[in-house]
């Protein structure tokens, strides 16, 4: 993949959604997960641990917030 390709979309995603993820509220990490899902970064490399990392969060929520927008 494109280095630095999930740094901007998450970039993207945190202007759109007017903060900083880490800061954002559950609600709006959720919709930021389904911002980066919509535009491709599930197919990026290490797209769940680099996420997490941005959101300051775990894997674990990640996964729970991508099994959400499933349901």
């Amino acid at each position: 993949p494109l280095p630095g390709a999930l740094d901007r979309l998450i970039a993207a995603v945190e202007a759109e959604l007017g903060g900083r993820v880490p800061t954002l509220s559950r609600e709006d990490k959720q919709r930021a997960v389904r911002l980066l899902v919509e535009r491709g970064a599930c197919i990026l490399r290490r797209a769940v641990e680099d996420g997490a990392d941005a959101m300051g969060g775990s894997r674990s929520t990640v996964y729970n917030y991508l099994n959400a927008i499933h349901r």
